[in-house]
């Protein structure tokens, strides 16, 4: 039995204050890697099963991209490469998007995913030869000579033409000079692409043709114009 009041009242708070320390010690996080750790964490391939909820964006006409939720709807000239933002499945890394070649299916009809850049997304997806409609007006008269200079690359374009202006940036960060012709509005340039495509058996129903060093390239095929390059 404690006589002394001190030693009895030091002997009560003791506990008491031993239980508050633990209460406000600061909170341990969890590790990353244990069983309380994320489980959102971004994958680095996934698929796309047929009729999955998720959101498909392709290259459209005249550089423009277009949505469905429907595989069937992609044209078949934009299917090399679409972008699956799925709705109810993993995320991918930062920074980058998922894409699928919607030609090659696995046998169950399903999709293998994977990354690219986000901000490459477009200019790659337009650089699978896709281009956008266009058709010379009747009645030109081609230049009496045609001349291309070793060297030389001419784009020629339209100003409503997406694909287009996606050549010429990709043009300008790989350094390349170039020139660039609007056959809409220089009858000149279209006679002189009229010219050039009859001499080499190209048909110019569409835009943009570039030529390079001669040889004339339709659409943007971006691995094509790196070989000519």
């Amino acid at each position: 039995m404690l006589r002394d009041p001190w030693q009895r009242a030091k002997r009560c708070l003791t506990p008491l204050l031993a239980a508050c320390v633990l209460a406000c010690a600061p909170e341990t996080p969890p590790r990353p890697d244990g069983p309380a750790g994320p489980s959102n964490a971004a994958a680095a391939t996934a698929s796309y099963a047929p009729g999955a909820a998720a959101v498909l964006t392709y290259a459209g006409d005249r550089g423009t991209f277009a949505d469905s939720k429907d595989a069937a709807a992609i044209p078949e000239a934009s299917r090399g490469m679409v972008r699956v933002t799925l709705l109810d499945g993993p995320a991918p890394p930062p920074g980058t998007v998922w894409v699928g070649n919607f030609r090659t299916p696995g046998e169950d009809g399903s999709i293998a995913l994977g990354t690219v850049p986000r901000d490459a997304f477009e200019e790659l997806a337009l650089g699978q030869g896709l281009s956008s409609k266009f058709e010379l007006p009747e009645g030109l008269q081609p230049p009496e000579q045609v001349v291309t200079k070793h060297g030389d690359v001419i784009v020629y374009k339209t100003s409503w033409c997406g694909v287009c202006k996606k050549v010429e940036s990709y043009l300008k960060k790989k350094g390349v000079p170039y020139q660039a012709k609007d056959i809409e509005k220089d009858p000149q340039a279209a006679a002189e692409l009229k010219a050039k495509a009859a001499e080499s058996g190209v048909r110019t129903g569409s835009v943009p043709i570039i030529d390079v060093k001669g040889e004339l390239l339709v659409g943007f095929d971006r691995a094509r114009l790196e070989q000519l390059l």
